[in-house]
């Protein structure tokens, strides 16, 4: 690598240093001013005001010469016409390697126009993403001039629909036009715009390529004056960028970012507040990143990825924590008893099997119930085996219900502070069933649980011939590993 260094990268850190730095940053502020204009309307996505950014993009592209990726134009509809990604290629050089791809990509659109108050109010998205697109255009500009030096091709992606779920990149991922296993690195850029407020750019994934941590903190890659910071994995459970596709695939990505400083996803985000020196510097640190795992013999994916995006895992398991609330229903008479607090924490697994999974469980449990003769708590080990009936992942969401049987052995108890007869008045063993709804987000599940008893608490029925039953409800937080 360090031939390629001294050869390749630093002879052009260097132009760019001395040469074009601010003619860089004036690039990058007309591309971030063009596409958070109020005259675009916040980019909505499949809006016309999204169609002219687009426009523009390509337009940039075309100047350069970067070739469209497929046929003769770099418009890639999808989901029957109504978003557009836009994807140009520049071709390495090796025999071997240029069917293998780095993929560059960036989300163009944003939100669009909201109304408050009565008044339309523009989210001009400067930093979210203009900020993105401006690099990644910057960046086509000096690959193509190092094209002679690439091994590895470039694919350059404008990607659409991201602030809606995203849908541009999960499609590209989905149906690129060569195998998907010659995507070698995938490379989100998003919000690179507030270097200075966040005092470094972060690269999250370092852990799904061998050596990724070396590579980006090699100081001969980091232009003077920039901070680099690195993360093995994206872990963010309510965010997501438009590595998600890929890294699902097993593809190795790198989220780039400055992070959340800038007032994203509000009307403030406009591009005068944009730090161009900063993203000036960044794209100078990417390209010599790019062009070194480009050039490099051995790079390699780790074969790990992150836990949230590990969407189709055989197997899950996991710990799980439970609070709510049981009362005694009466088999008899028109009325039960108050409700009091119930709990529990304990180990699940999961076996999935697409839409279909089965759930064990094991926790212990505190169960509180109201009675005239004194409160009651009983500590027992509770046993549900549920049914799962879920949806496919979408990005990192899944939304399921459930239900199934379950086993309770109550191993103490007390009644008014005094200890529960479970040889003569109380039964220790429980049997019922359960059912619920939950939303799994990566590697956190919440749900919510009603659980009804099928056997009697009561060995003997009271006065009212009635026995005692135990129903509880409770919500669930739960994570997977």
């Amino acid at each position: 690598m360090k031939s390629i260094i001294f050869n390749v990268i630093l002879p052009f850190v260097l132009l760019t240093n001395i040469c074009a730095q601010t003619t860089l940053e004036e690039r990058l502020r007309q591309h971030v001013y063009t596409l958070a204009a109020d005259s675009l309307m916040g980019r909505k996505a499949g809006s016309q005001h999204a169609k002219i950014a687009a426009d523009y993009i390509s337009s940039q592209w075309k100047e350069i010469g970067i070739a469209p990726l497929s046929g003769e134009s770099y418009f890639l509809p999808f989901r029957q016409n109504q978003y557009h990604n836009l994807a140009g290629i520049i071709e390495g050089n090796d025999p071997f390697l240029k069917d293998e791809y780095i993929v560059i990509g960036a989300h163009y659109d944003h939100l669009g126009v909201k109304t408050d108050n009565g008044e339309d109010v523009i989210y001009n998205g400067a930093d979210d993403n203009a900020s993105g697109v401006a690099a990644v255009i910057e960046l086509g500009r000096n690959l193509k001039a190092l094209q002679s030096s690439l091994r590895r091709s470039v694919i350059l992606v404008a990607f659409d629909a991201e602030e809606i779920g995203l849908y541009g990149s999960n499609d590209f991922s989905d149906n690129p036009p060569f195998p998907v296993e010659n995507i070698k690195l995938m490379m989100s850029i998003d919000m690179v715009g507030w270097y200075k407020a966040r005092g470094y750019i972060e690269y999250c994934g370092t852990g799904t390529i061998k050596n990724g941590k070396q590579l980006l903190h090699d100081q001969l890659l980091i232009p003077d004056g920039l901070q680099v910071k690195t993360q093995k994995f994206e872990r963010s459970l309510f965010t997501g960028t438009d590595t998600h596709g890929f890294a699902s695939k097993g593809i190795p990505t790198f989220a780039v970012t400055t992070g959340t400083k800038s007032p994203y996803h509000k009307p403030e985000d406009m591009a005068h507040l944009i730090d161009y020196e900063g993203m000036a510097l960044i794209t100078e640190h990417l390209t010599n990143v790019i062009m070194a795992v480009s050039q490099e013999d051995s790079f390699k994916a780790s074969g790990k990825i992150a836990s949230k995006h590990q969407t189709d895992k055989k197997f899950i398991f996991g710990i799980s924590a439970n609070y709510g609330s049981n009362y005694h229903h009466y088999t008899a008479g028109a009325l039960d008893g108050k409700s009091k607090t119930s709990a529990g924490v304990g180990l699940n697994g999961q076996l999935n099997m697409k839409f279909l999974a089965i759930r064990p469980e094991v926790y212990y449990e505190y169960v509180g119930a109201h009675h005239p003769k004194g409160d009651m708590v009983t500590h027992g080990v509770t046993v549900p085996l549920n049914i799962v009936l879920q949806t496919p992942s979408s990005m990192w969401q899944v939304m399921a219900v459930f239900a199934g049987p379950y086993y309770n052995y109550k191993f103490a108890g007390t009644q008014g502070g005094t200890q529960l007869d479970f040889k003569n008045v109380f039964n220790r063993e429980e049997i019922g069933l359960n059912w619920g709804v939950e939303i799994k987000l990566a590697w956190l599940r919440l749900g919510y649980t009603h659980r009804i008893a099928f056997t009697d608490f009561s060995q003997t029925k009271n006065i009212d011939n009635a026995h005692i039953r135990n129903r509880a409800s409770y919500f669930t937080l739960g994570f997977a590993f």
